[in-house]
């Protein structure tokens, strides 16, 4: 009875729910930055832990590119509720760093991807110019590495944002294609580590940010 009722409800809510699907891919710009009170050391052998006195401040600026799915209601035809699954990736070129040990500016190489899940509202649904902004869930992993005396060392970066937040202006030149600017930016929780190859580690852990501005082409179904 109970499994009834609730697919008699889901059908019933399912026409609310038929969507306009549109798919973003394009091409931008990435910032991602950390920032702890401190920076601590850890020694393999011992774990013995040192922190630094200063606070630490980290940033890697790295061109991405990203690939976005929206499904938004269509009931009302001019507006609607907006999912939206965002997916954003980074090759990391340069890495900076102000305090804790001691500063640092690197070359480096590696990836970082960050997703967020979010829900929203677009404004002029099936219209040529549109609007879509949308909050949510975020998530980022990524490795690196940085080159110092002959040897790659490896690095880790991960990061969770709770209020991540997307904005979106799109215009459509004919009825499925068009183009879209878009900002993301993910406020959170961020942790880093540096590894020297031989067991030794440095850890930075705070809060941080992610911002993301693209160009890409929408398809819209």
């Amino acid at each position: 009875m109970k499994k009834s009722i609730f697919l008699s409800f889901f059908i019933s809510l399912f026409p609310l729910f038929a969507a306009e699907i549109t798919i973003i891919s394009g091409a931008g710009m990435s910032v991602y930055a950390i920032h702890g009170n401190n920076e601590t050391a850890i020694s393999g052998s011992s774990e013995k832990t040192v922190s630094s006195a200063d606070s630490a401040f980290c940033l890697i600026p790295t061109p991405s590119i990203g690939l976005d799915l929206h499904f938004t209601g269509v009931a009302h035809k001019k507006d609607g509720f907006t999912f939206s699954l965002i997916n954003n990736a980074s090759l990391p070129i340069a890495f900076y760093k102000r305090g804790g040990f001691g500063d640092n500016s690197q070359h480096v190489t590696g990836y970082i991807w960050d997703g967020q899940m979010l829900i929203g509202y677009t404004y002029g649904v099936r219209r040529p110019l549109s609007i879509r902004s949308g909050i949510g869930l975020g998530l980022t992993v990524g490795r690196f590495w940085i080159a110092q005396n002959s040897r790659k060392l490896e690095n880790g970066y991960i990061a969770f944002t709770p209020v991540a937040v997307h904005f979106g202006v799109q215009y459509i030149f004919t009825e499925h294609i068009g183009i879209t600017v878009d900002i993301y930016d993910l406020p959170g929780f961020s942790y880093m580590v540096f590894s020297d190859g031989q067991g030794n580690r440095r850890e930075i852990e705070g809060v941080g940010n992610i911002f993301t501005l693209r160009i890409a082409a929408a398809f819209r179904f």
